[in-house]
C-alpha cells in the first residue's frame, strides 16, 4: 500500500496555500495553511471546515529567467470543504476514502482538491464545496415539487451510481444529506467516508449481486421515493408517481442487471425534465449561504449517518442520534407512500357507481343514527318530566337539601340534641326542604305534617311566620316521661308559650309535635 505521502505526490493541484507562521505552527484561523471560515462539524472520524484558498496562475517555464516563479495574476479566492482526521483514524482509512474518491471522480460526484496535513502530523482530505444545499433541506424549504424537477433531481444521480459501481467503489452513504447541489441546481453525491473498494472492473454478475452495491441501489430506492413523495403531479400524473414509488419499494426489483435502465424509463414517463427551483417557498431570493447544510461526517462506519439538521443545532443533538430520527423519519415516510399506493392499487378496479352508491349508504345509516340518538333524548325528557310531575303534591320544589351529619349524630342528653334539632328545622324551612325535614321530624308526625304545611303556603305565595322559628335559648321548664321529654317556651309576654314534645327512637332523638305561641 502506498504511503500518504506517496499519494500526494499523485494529486498536484494548482493552488498555493496561505504560508503559515515562520515558526511552522498553524495559526488559530488556519488549518494546514487554508484559512478557515468556520466549522461545518465533527464526527467520531474527522472534523469538517468550511475553508478558503486562493487559487495562482504561474508563468510557464520557457519565459524569462528574470520573470520565473512569479506570479502572473490572481483569481478570486475559492471554497473548499476540508476534512481533518482524527488521530485514532488509521491510514488505511483515509487511504481507502482517497482512492475512492479519485476512483469515483466524474460528473454528479464530489471532486478530490488536494492531500496535507495538518501540524500535528494528521491527514487532511480537500475537496471541492458544493455549496447550494442538501436535498434534505431542498425537500423541507419546498413544499411541493414539479414532476419535471423530481427528475433533474433523482436521473443524475441514476447515471453518477452506475458509473461509481462500474469503477468498482460502493458509496455505502446514498441518503438526503449526502446529496448535495451546486448553483445551478446539479445534484452531486458528496459522501465517500464510509465507500468501500471492490475489483477495479467488477463484472456485471458482481454488479448484480455484490450485497455493497445492492445496498446502495436500495438507498438510491428509497431516496427517489422521498423526492417523488413531495412531487405534486396533479391527478393524471399521480398514478404514474404512485406507480414509479410502489416500484421502488420492491426489493427485488434492486437485484435487476439493468435496475437503472428500467428507473430512468419509468421516471421520464411522469414528465419531462425542468430547471430546478433551490429558493424556499418562504423567499425565492434566498441565498446560497442561507440555503447550505451543514456537512458532518458519519460516525458509524457500518452506514450513512445524515448531517446535522437545523432541529439538532437548536437541542444540540448528537450527530449518531440525529441520523437515527432522520432515518427512521424517511423510513416512515416511504412506508407511508407505500400504503398510499397500495390503497391506491385496490380502488383503482372498483367503478365509480360503487362509490357513489356506498357514500349513499353511508349516510342513510348515519342519518338513522342520529334519528335514533334524539328520540332517545326525547323519551329521557318525557320520562324526566313526569317522574317531577308525580311529586310532593306537583306544588314542592326541592332544593338542595341540608347536610343532615348533625342530626344523625345527637347527643344522648336531650337537652344537647333539642339546640341541633331546632337549628336544623330551621335552615329546613328558609330552604323550603321537605327532604330535610324528615331528618328532623319521621314522616306521619304532627311535627313532620305541620312544617310541611308551612313549606306549602310560603310556595303558595305566603310567608314564613316568625314564630315558627323557635329559639332554644328560650326553655324555661322541662318535664321528662320515659322516652320522650317535653320543653317549655316562654317569650318577652308570658302569656304566649311554645312547647316541643322529642320522642327518642332508632335513630335517636326526633321533634314528635310542638305548639307555637298563640
Amino acid at each position: 500500500m502506498m504511503s500518504l505521502g506517496l499519494l500526494h505526490s499523485s494529486f498536484v493541484m494548482p493552488i498555493a496555500f496561505e504560508q503559515p507562521a515562520e515558526n511552522g505552527a498553524v495559526t488559530d484561523d488556519t488549518v494546514a495553511g487554508y484559512r478557515t471560515v468556520r466549522a461545518l462539524g465533527e464526527s467520531a472520524r474527522a472534523r469538517v471546515f468550511l475553508v478558503r484558498t486562493r487559487q495562482l496562475e504561474q508563468r510557464s517555464s520557457v519565459t524569462a529567467p528574470s520573470a520565473q516563479g512569479q506570479v502572473i495574476g490572481e483569481t478570486p479566492l475559492v471554497t473548499r470543504a476540508l476534512k481533518q482526521f482524527h488521530a485514532g483514524t488509521t491510514s488505511a482509512q483515509v487511504l481507502t476514502e482517497v482512492e475512492c474518491l479519485s476512483r469515483a471522480t466524474g460528473a454528479h460526484t464530489v471532486a478530490l482538491d488536494d492531500l496535507a496535513a495538518s501540524a500535528d502530523d494528521q491527514p487532511i482530505v480537500v475537496v471541492r464545496w458544493i455549496g447550494a444545499g442538501s436535498l434534505r433541506r431542498l425537500l423541507r424549504d419546498r413544499s411541493s415539487l414539479r414532476p419535471g424537477e423530481a427528475i433533474t433531481v433523482i436521473a443524475p444521480l441514476i447515471g453518477a451510481l452506475t458509473r461509481v459501481h462500474q469503477s468498482g467503489v460502493a458509496i455505502g452513504a446514498v441518503s438526503l444529506d449526502a446529496v448535495r447541489f451546486d448553483d445551478s441546481g446539479c445534484p452531486f453525491f458528496t459522501e465517500f467516508g464510509f465507500a468501500q473498494l471492490t475489483d477495479t472492473s467488477p463484472t456485471p454478475a458482481e454488479l448484480q449481486l455484490n450485497q455493497k452495491f445492492r445496498e446502495d441501489r436500495r438507498q438510491l430506492a428509497t431516496l427517489a421515493s422521498s423526492v417523488l413523495a413531495a412531487v405534486n403531479a396533479g391527478t393524471e400524473g399521480s398514478r404514474s408517481v404512485c406507480e414509479l414509488s410502489e416500484w421502488l419499494s420492491d426489493d427485488a426489483n434492486t437485484g435487476s442487471p439493468d435496475w437503472g435502465q428500467q428507473l430512468e424509463q419509468k421516471l421520464f414517463c411522469i414528465g419531462a425534465p425542468e430547471p430546478l427551483r433551490l429558493a424556499s417557498d418562504a423567499s425565492d431570493a434566498a441565498t446560497t449561504v442561507s440555503s447550505s447544510v451543514r456537512l458532518v461526517a458519519a460516525a458509524d462506519p457500518a452506514r450513512a449517518v445524515p448531517a446535522l439538521s437545523e432541529a439538532s443545532s437548536l437541542l444540540a443533538l448528537p450527530p449518531w442520534l440525529d441520523g437515527h430520527i432522520a432515518e427512521g423519519v424517511q423510513q416512515v415516510q416511504h412506508r407511508c407512500a407505500s400504503a398510499l399506493s397500495a390503497l391506491a392499487a385496490w380502488c383503482r378496479p372498483v367503478r365509480v357507481r360503487t362509490w357513489v352508491l356506498a357514500a349513499i349508504g353511508l349516510i342513510c345509516v348515519l342519518a338513522a343514527g342520529v334519528l335514533f340518538a334524539v328520540e332517545a333524548v326525547d323519551a329521557e325528557d318525557v320520562s324526566e318530566q313526569a317522574n317531577e310531575a308525580s311529586g310532593f303534591g306537583e306544588t314542592l320544589v326541592l332544593e338542595t337539601p341540608i347536610a343532615t351529619d348533625v342530626v344523625d349524630e345527637l347527643p344522648v342528653d336531650a337537652a344537647h340534641a333539642l339546640p341541633l334539632l331546632l337549628k336544623t328545622r330551621s335552615e329546613c324551612l328558609r330552604d323550603l326542604s321537605v327532604v330535610c325535614l324528615e331528618s328532623v321530624s319521621p314522616r306521619g308526625t304532627p311535627a313532620y305534617t305541620n312544617d310541611v304545611a308551612l313549606v306549602e303556603a310560603v310556595l303558595d305565595g305566603g310567608e314564613l311566620p316568625t314564630a315558627a322559628l323557635l329559639d332554644a335559648d328560650t326553655r324555661v321548664e322541662t318535664q321528662q316521661l320515659g322516652d320522650s321529654v317535653l320543653f317549655e317556651f316562654v317569650g318577652g309576654d308570658t302569656s304566649q308559650s311554645a312547647s316541643v314534645l322529642l320522642v327518642k327512637g332508632e335513630a335517636g332523638w326526633r321533634i314528635r309535635s310542638y305548639t307555637l305561641p298563640e
